[in-house]
């Protein structure tokens, strides 16, 4: 009797097993058809589509970021990338545009731009939003939903069929004015530092800034004034709450003022 009752226990649990098998069979169906695979993200710069090699544009917190080399490169820039500073240089002839990965600005030719989210590092490439095409690269950017492709265009280009507004001639006075160049830091110049110490943080700061300068640094929520040497370069060592990432360098001058955003590396 009791192999009998071992006997009708074990098919019962595989007549179980079954029926739950079966039961979740549509219901795994269904959830697959009701979440398709979201379409690839393209990129067009009038109208010709841009190629990436490997990482593709990437939709991050409701916000388009896409690969700044193969962009910048096929609109005539050139990149350069400086790991130490984790900080990307894009050049095209007197624009100079800087950027540092997990800052919310930019700088070109040294005035700042706020972008919407910081510059990111996906599958060891750089990406940005793509408001920073607009904003920095000084392109026409679109963005057309239903075919999820990023559209980018010279400025003065015009569509068929509409007239061209006609330019005003620029007078001839020898060498064009550019606008008022603040830079009080010298970006390549800053680092910051950080290492623990019994659950306490320890913080250096160091840099180079004009010699006249007046340098805050910023760690936290704590504001600390940093000396200048007559060589222009400072040094900031404190110690604070453990674990902050993030350090802000300000300068000021005669009323004009440069800012700085970094990022601790841990020298533990």
């Amino acid at each position: 009797m009791n192999l009998i009752g071992n006997g009708v226990d074990i098919l019962l649990k595989k007549i179980t097993s079954f029926v739950l098998a079966v039961a979740l069979v549509p219901m795994a169906a269904f959830s697959a058809a009701a979440a398709p695979a979201q379409a690839a993200i393209k990129v067009e710069y009038n109208k010709k589509e841009i190629v990436f090699p490997d990482q593709k544009p990437v939709i991050r917190d409701s916000r388009t970021l896409v690969p700044i080399r193969p962009i910048a490169e096929s609109l005539g820039f050139k990149v350069d990338w400086n790991e130490k500073t984790r900080t990307v240089t894009i050049d095209k002839g007197n624009d100079n545009i800087r950027l540092v990965v997990t800052q919310k600005i930019a700088k070109k030719n040294g005035q700042t731009i706020n972008l919407d989210v910081p510059a990111q590092i996906v599958n060891q490439r750089t990406v940005v939003p793509v408001r920073f095409i607009a904003e920095a690269l000084s392109y026409k950017v679109d963005w057309d939903p239903a075919s999820q492709t990023v559209l980018i265009a010279d400025q003065q280009s015009t569509q068929p069929g509409q007239p061209q507004t006609p330019q005003p001639t620029k007078p001839t006075t020898g060498e064009e004015k550019k606008p008022d160049q603040v830079v009080l830091i010298n970006d390549e110049s800053v680092v910051g530092k950080t290492s623990s110490l019994f659950q306490i943080g320890l913080y250096q700061v160091t840099g180079k800034v004009d010699p006249k300068s007046e340098v805050i640094v910023v760690i936290g929520d704590e504001s600390y004034e940093a000396e200048v040497k007559a060589d222009g370069t400072f040094e900031f060592i404190g110690d604070g709450e453990d674990g902050i990432r993030q350090f802000t360098v300000k300068a000021e001058k005669d009323g004009k003022k440069d800012i700085y955003e970094g990022e601790f590396v841990s020298v533990d």
